[in-house]
């Protein structure tokens, strides 16, 4: 199985791989080994669709399942690549055994409750689809309307998790924000129920719609007080200009996105912040695009993730008339220069501090893990799994560099 793309697509094959493992099949690491081949794809954006093409007819040679937003918002374009491939979109998931199995036939599950392959970073995907429609989002086209899932089945699954060894729960979704609107729920409701379970863990707040965030922000502030949520903000912006975000239809406006940030600092000065821009929106003008650049420079985010607009097929913005590559390209460089240099600032601010980490992760010779605002340190010497005191010595704009103080269960 090859994953691609977000924490949903994430959630949705630890899942799949679950269900899959109970069946009695065996997951192996290479082409060659497999009797059949399931890939997770993303189509967020144009290069990243090429990819998916491109790793479908190389997996075509042996029984192929499609799964993934390819899978149910562009069916006709994979069918055109591998015309015997089998489809599972989203909604399905828990499907793959049968379809692998020969049974073509789909029926409806929730996400919470099934079997799932545990690790020590978990994406728990707590609902599927989203209330909004922006006018570029091809993830609404594949993933359709909010369905939240059951909270006591999900705080049920996140229990079984952590027993089971994992060390840092992820609530995923489009918006966690919007969680429960279709079911009388709420997300600091069950923050605050995954809280309470028992054990040492970290829990991350997934990306939330600035508009939800702000409908439900003094409920969600006191869910991230406590010691087991990362003070960490995933709010995408997507542009600061009133014309540009109209025409995005995102719903909201500079002004209440910044008031929802800076609210959080002052809350949590220990904390990060994470945004999204789209550059070179059709119909961005230099007046536009410098509006955003200035709202870059007063939020000041630790994490900037910078995507040159990219038309996708069935959304309103892919008939609109696109700008010329060479002003996105430029666009893209300065913004991506600014969000560094910032992201370094940010950073450079924390060296001398001492601060608790999460080990989770391996990267050639460090061990990775994650203070409580969520910010990555490289370490020379530690266990997986374990929390220790480490002193930060370095900064980068993506990382800090640690030393170990000492280690503790």
């Amino acid at each position: 199985m090859e994953v691609y793309g977000c924490a949903a697509n994430q959630g949705d094959a630890s899942i799949m791989k679950g269900i899959l493992v109970e069946r009695g099949h065996e997951l192996v690491e290479s082409l060659d080994e497999a009797d059949a081949s399931i890939i997770v794809t993303c189509t967020v954006i144009d290069t990243t669709q090429q990819r998916m093409i491109n790793r479908i007819r190389e997996l075509n040679k042996k029984p192929l399942i499609v799964a993934g937003c390819m899978a149910s918002a562009q069916q006709d374009l994979v069918k055109k690549v591998a015309k015997n491939a089998l489809l599972l979109p989203p909604r399905y998931i828990h499907c793959v055994a049968d379809l692998l199995e020969g049974k073509n036939e789909f029926y409806y599950m929730p996400k919470a409750g099934l079997p799932r392959k545990i690790d020590i970073r978990l994406n728990i995907p707590i609902s599927d689809g989203c209330l909004y429609n922006c006018s570029y989002c091809i993830t609404k086209k594949a993933r359709g309307n909010l369905t939240s899932y059951n909270l006591k089945d999900i705080v049920k699954d996140i229990e079984n998790a952590i027993k089971n060894g994992c060390k840092e729960i992820r609530l995923t979704s489009q918006d966690t924000a919007s969680y429960g609107k279709d079911i009388g729920e709420s997300l600091p409701h069950l923050i605050n129920e995954v809280a309470d379970l028992e054990g040492d863990f970290r829990i991350r707040v997934g990306m939330m719609h600035p508009l939800s965030a702000h409908k439900i922000f003094d409920e969600l502030m006191e869910a991230y007080k406590n010691k087991k949520v990362y003070k960490f903000l995933h709010l995408p912006l997507q542009s600061a200009s009133p014309k540009i975000l109209k025409a995005m239809r995102r719903g909201y406006d500079y002004e209440l996105f910044k008031d929802l940030v800076f609210e959080f600092r002052k809350k949590f000065k220990d904390s990060s912040f994470a945004t999204d821009i789209i550059v070179a929106f059709p119909n961005e003008s230099q007046e536009d695009f410098e509006i955003t650049l200035s709202a870059l420079e007063e939020i000041s985010p630790d994490v900037t993730n910078i995507t040159r607009f990219s038309p996708r097929p069935h959304t309103d913005a892919w008939n609109m008339k696109r700008l010329p590559t060479q002003i996105a390209k430029e666009r893209s460089r300065i913004l991506t220069c600014v969000a560094t240099k910032i992201a370094y600032e940010n950073n450079k601010k924390l060296v001398g501090r001492t601060y608790e980490v999460l080990v989770l992760e391996e990267y050639k010779e460090w061990k990775i893990g994650k203070t409580d605002s969520y910010k990555s340190v490289f370490l020379k010497k530690a266990n997986i799994g374990e929390f220790i005191n480490a002193k930060i010595i370095d900064a980068t704009p993506t990382h800090l560099n640690g030393e170990e103080l000492y280690l503790h269960d």
